[in-house]
């Protein structure tokens, strides 16, 4: 009785050694993740966050809001916001701008990069965030070989609006959400990651929005709903 009495004790100790050891620390039941910017709510207790995450501050730790499931191959996803990078993201600030969508108008031009590092494909689709139109993208990296098959999976969601609080590129500012996993034919955590940002998604607010400029230059869509890519 005394041996399994102290094998528990060791147990707990070995927890806690390796809890204090670790940067990480579990999210909350129903906590809510937040910087300046923006705020969602875990969707669940077994992703973790780093344990310097503490408040809205806008330090290097709260401005990409990572939440990482370490038993699950390296789920993870985060969400976050950027500044205004031109280009690409011009899009964004367009009433009626063309979105890259796989199947539609647009199909992946691969490079010789992209087959020397094992990049198998890249898929695109537009999507709908907090009545702001997206652009999603996805690609697949394999590695490991015919003997032990695995891959990387990247996701994308990249959303523009005005931001009350952004001084610069006349108050643009870009929402950014990534997510990622490695699949492999024993474990295929795609489905759980993909039900776990969507419902992350379900509860984001964007704090600063310029709502009624969104509204008057045509760039919201109160009734659209996010929809993950089938890729």
């Amino acid at each position: 009785m005394k041996t399994a009495h102290y094998t528990l004790i060791l147990i707990v100790i070995s927890f806690l050694i390796a809890s204090c050891g670790s940067p990480y620390r579990l999210t909350n039941p129903n906590e809510i993740v937040q910087n300046k910017d923006i705020s969602f709510v875990s969707p669940n207790t077994q992703f973790q966050i780093d344990k310097e995450y503490s408040s809205p501050k806008d330090n290097i730790h709260n401005k990409q809001l990572r939440l990482i499931d370490f038993n699950k191959r390296g789920m993870q996803f985060k969400i976050y916001t950027s500044s205004y990078g031109g280009f690409n993201q011009k899009k964004f600030f367009k009433k009626n701008a063309r979105y890259n969508e796989s199947g539609i108008n647009y199909e992946a031009k691969f490079t010789k990069n992209n087959k020397e590092t094992g990049v198998t494909y890249r898929k695109s689709w537009a999507t709908y965030i907090n009545g702001l139109k997206c652009q999603g993208g996805v690609f697949s990296r394999g590695f490991g070989g015919s003997y032990a098959p695995k891959s990387l999976k990247f996701y994308s969601i990249s959303c523009g609006y005005y931001d009350t609080t952004e001084v610069n590129n006349n108050g643009k500012r870009i929402l950014e959400i990534d997510y990622r996993y490695t699949y492999s034919p024993e474990a295929d955590y795609e489905q759980e990651l993909k039900y776990a940002v969507k419902k992350a998604i379900s509860t984001l607010k964007i704090k600063n929005m310029d709502i009624p400029r969104m509204r008057r230059e045509g760039l919201l869509h109160p009734n659209r709903k996010f929809e993950s890519t089938k890729w």
